[in-house]
């Protein structure tokens, strides 16, 4: 089907929904347009008009319920709600709706009744709750609500309740001690199959246990398996027999990455058997076992396959989202000696350094989406054309035109013309030197991008950068007089979202940074290196050092040259008054100056004969470089894209509830992860209870009990056993 482009009419004064739909509230009536076209308007006070225009909105399908949700600020689940009606009844489906609470309608009559009987006698929340035939959550809630109260056994009840029969921390670490086949191993049948090769994998099995550390990361479970993570097994088919298998693996990568776990290694330091809960194993793998299993996936080849595979779902997932591409590349310094790799510049040391360049490609949410490894450190624009832009095509649809984001690296008039024809259109950053534009050419200009109101002072004008190529300029009247100049190849963007997204390209600098320090994303994964492919250049190492060479020499020669003119400058004409005695005096700095000249004219000689670049098969023994093996190191990096994306959602989860979600939303979301949580199968009702420990304060309780809420809604299963998750906060218990 081919792909439709819409002309942005939006009327002044609107307020975005999205591309498509506006809304006009001038505080008596609220009008709502459809690509400009008028489409239903109410009174601001209209309750029910606004109920009919939400479900309309959704019924023809021109904006998404999230998409309403933000811009009129309604929940999600209303929205929901109000459509299922509109369908079923029509209008009259969403008149005289009751607001506010509408009582218990599951807790009625003779099940109310015999609940609080139970509870006056004594029984646990839990047992009540199968008794009647309710989920455990119902009972909790009537009894915050009032609608049920405790009896005197109420207290024997929690207390059976918060230990939940399941072991605690100390009963754990002594029998991990007294593991027959080494530390945590209880399952002592299925490791002797394993080591015979006659298991194919270890299913997962929990027991009740309270406390376990680390296993308030079992809250990203849902968003991890919603994001493709053991989608592998299309890839990889499965791994070689034994106690671990891809399932386990990819698990333990996922939660040793959202616990800051930084290596493997580390693993040696982290409690084997808590680790083992998350998994359903009596312990997590060691060192050496991870290792293997890393090995064994990067023998199989197939990272690059495995994270286009995630890409694509994700793509699929949010369409939206990849209209506006960041790529940028970022530099992994290496600090061995084994290998000798080519140098590349390191921005954030100001240095020259042994490093590999990965180019990372971020959604217009800043999400990753994937990445490459550049060869022998290529430049930006020899990466997008080789492998970024061939991907992004892959992922988008031959036919959909995408903006790609990028720095002044990749800077050339010829290179935009090139991407235009290729239906890309580019936003980057002007390079070099320009006169300034008048004040006078500026204006302020306001906006609302994304679900944000900005405003700049801004020109803009249509320029000519290349033979065929006219581009829009615009430029940013800054605070402190200067001017930052941004070029676009899009034709009907607005100017204020041009700026927008151009300075949002931080969003990608902050992504790297918080990558670094929480995920360990410069990280040594791999100790071997391999051959650079043949046929790729590099620097041409011996004009390298003709131009270190000839910047010395030039230097030597300032020096000497000015000592010579300072020489000139002192001369006392009464005792040489002719320049030929001024030369003769001062005859062996001459020579000197003039050897180097000489000489520095030979080099510059040599110099021009040698090639700029050269292919890595050409390059003499002393200079032959090598690549680190890329295949470890891009399959735990997209191991840690899943678990960044799987944070990103849990933070998005926090909803309106929680006032400060952007500033520390992340924040939160990792306390929740490494704070300690209960474990507690419940085979009877076919649940994995994971109720998660407090938190420092009130407000970050409130957002975990919401989180907890609406996760379990997903009614997720854990991977290998027939069990849901269900989340609890031990606060609300």
């Amino acid at each position: 089907m081919a792909i439709q482009t819409r002309l942005p009419v939006v009327p002044p004064g609107a307020v975005e929904i999205n591309d498509t739909v506006c809304l006009i509230d001038d505080g008596e009536r609220i009008g709502y347009f459809a690509a400009g076209v008028p489409l239903f308007s109410h009174a601001t006070d209209d309750a029910v008009g606004r109920r009919v225009a939400a479900a309309q909105i959704l019924a023809l399908g021109l904006a998404k319920q999230r998409e309403l949700s933000a811009a009129l600020g309604v929940n999600r689940t209303t929205l929901y709600r109000h459509q299922q009606r509109f369908e079923a009844q029509g209008i009259g489906g969403l008149v005289g709706e009751k607001l506010g609470p509408k009582g218990p309608h599951k807790l009625t009559g003779a099940v109310l009744e015999r609940a609080q009987q139970m509870l006056e006698a004594g029984k646990a929340m839990r047992a009540v709750a199968a008794s009647v035939g309710l989920d455990e959550g119902t009972i909790r809630h009537a009894v915050r609500k009032g609608w049920l109260r405790r009896g005197s056994g109420g207290g024997a009840a929690v207390a059976e309740e918060v230990r939940g029969g399941g072991s605690q921390p100390s009963e754990r670490s002594e029998q991990d001690a007294a593991g027959p086949l080494g530390v945590a191993t209880r399952r002592k049948l299925e490791r002797v199959l394993a080591r015979a090769g006659k298991l194919e994998e270890a299913a997962p099995v929990f027991e009740a246990s309270m406390a376990v550390a680390g296993a308030g990361a079992l809250v990203a479970l849902p968003a991890l398996l919603r994001l493709g993570l053991l989608e592998a097994g299309a890839v990889y088919g499965r791994l070689k027999n034994g106690f671990y298998g891809l399932r386990s693996t990819l698990l333990c990568l996922a939660f040793m990455a959202l616990l800051r776990i930084r290596s493997p290694e580390r693993l040696q330091f982290e409690s084997p058997g808590g680790l083992g809960v998350l998994l359903g194993l009596d312990r997590a793998p060691e060192v050496k076992t991870i290792r293997r299993k890393l090995g064994e996936l990067a023998q199989a080849g197939k990272a690059a396959q495995f994270s286009r595979e995630l890409a694509g779902r994700w793509v699929k997932q949010a369409r939206r989202a990849v209209g506006v591409l960041y790529v940028d590349g970022h530099v992994r310094v290496y600090h061995g000696e084994k290998h000798r790799l080519g140098k590349t510049h390191v921005a954030r040391r100001n240095l020259s350094m042994p490093a590999v360049t990965d180019y990372w490609v971020n959604d217009k949410n800043a999400e990753p989406l994937f990445v490459v490894t550049g060869t022998v450190n290529e430049k930006l624009i020899a990466a997008m054309k080789g492998r970024v832009l061939p991907a992004v095509r892959e992922l988008v649809g031959a036919e959909r035109r995408v903006m790609i984001v990028f720095d002044r690296e990749g800077w050339s008039p010829k290179w935009f013309l090139e991407l235009y024809e290729q239906n890309f259109d580019v936003l980057s950053y002007r390079k070099g030197h320009y006169p300034q534009w008048p004040r006078s050419c500026f204006q302020k200009v306001s906006g609302e991008v994304d679900g944000r109101r900005v405003e700049y002072e801004l020109a803009e004008r249509e320029v000519r950068r290349a033979v065929g190529l006219r581009v829009r300029e615009v430029r940013r009247l800054r605070s402190d007089g200067l001017q930052t100049t941004v070029l676009t190849t899009h034709p009907g963007m607005r100017a204020v979202e041009v700026a927008w997204r151009m300075f949002e390209r931080w969003r990608q600098e902050n992504f790297f940074r918080y990558m670094r320090e929480h995920y360990a994303l410069d990280a040594l994964v791999e100790r071997g290196a391999e051959a650079v492919e043949a046929g790729r250049t590099v620097v041409n190492p011996k004009r390298r050092r003709l131009d270190k060479e000839l910047k010395r020499l030039r230097g030597k020669l300032r020096e000497l040259q000015s000592s010579y003119g300072e020489r000139a400058v002192q001369n006392k004409e009464s005792q040489r008054p002719t320049v030929r005695g001024f030369k003769i005096a001062n005859g062996k700095l001459g020579k000197e100056i003039r050897a180097l000249r000489s000489r520095y004219e030979e080099l510059l000689r040599r110099r021009r004969k040698e090639p700029k670049r050269v292919a890595v098969e050409e390059l003499e023994e002393e200079d032959r470089i090598v690549q680190l093996k890329p295949e470890a190191k891009h399959l735990t990096d997209t191991i840690k894209m899943v678990a960044y994306r799987a944070e990103t959602a849990l933070v998005g989860l926090l909803g309106p509830g929680y006032a400060r979600t952007e500033e520390e939303g992340r924040a939160v979301i990792r306390e929740v992860l490494r704070s300690p949580a209960d474990v507690l199968p419940d085979a009877q009702a076919g649940l994995l209870r994971v109720r998660v420990h407090g938190m420092p304060n009130g407000r970050s309780n409130a957002a975990v009990s919401e989180l907890c809420r609406r996760l379990n809604e997903a009614q997720v299963k854990y991977p290998g056993t027939q069990l849901t998750m269900h989340y609890e906060s031990l606060v609300d218990a």
